[in-house]
């Protein structure tokens, strides 16, 4: 009976660990459809839809010394520091995603930045957790888009 026990939780923890296995797969295409759904929503303008995307004290990182540089906390603080001066300084910016890349909850997403006076690309990071953007990291070829600004 002991022995029956025993094989009885053994079957138990490798199917548990078969799809634990399998929940962590099925969660990096959830991060990467997250993802997509950003770009989805920054193209079309849908900031409400955006902004719902990301945790409400979502960490937002562009590095460089350009108009939208800085680290701001909240949807609300990236769009009104990063969107909002966006549509000035680049005023046809276009950003298309060329591939995405998942590892667990990180995202890294290759794309083509556009602007009058700008053709260049980008990596961005995110963090998904629980289906909700936590950290964004833009590593921006920021010295291309200062020679873009039209301000």
């Amino acid at each position: 009976m002991k022995k029956l026990f025993l094989s009885f939780i053994l079957i138990a923890s490798l199917g548990a660990q078969s799809m634990h296995h399998e929940m962590n797969h099925d969660s990096h295409q959830d991060a990467k459809s997250i993802v997509q759904q950003v770009y989805e929503t920054f193209a079309s303008g849908d900031m409400e839809a955006w902004a719902a995307l990301h945790a409400d004290n979502v960490v937002f990182t562009v590095f460089g010394d350009i108009a939208t540089s800085g680290k701001y906390i909240g949807p609300e603080a990236v769009i009104k520091n990063v969107f909002e001066p966006i549509g000035v300084h680049w005023p046809t910016f276009t950003l298309t995603p060329k591939v995405m890349y998942s590892d667990g909850d990180m995202v890294f997403v290759h794309s083509d930045m556009t602007a009058d006076g700008l053709a260049t690309e980008t990596m961005h990071m995110f963090e998904v957790k629980n289906g909700i953007i936590q950290t964004f990291t833009a590593f921006d070829d920021t010295d291309s888009m200062a020679s873009a600004d039209v301000q």
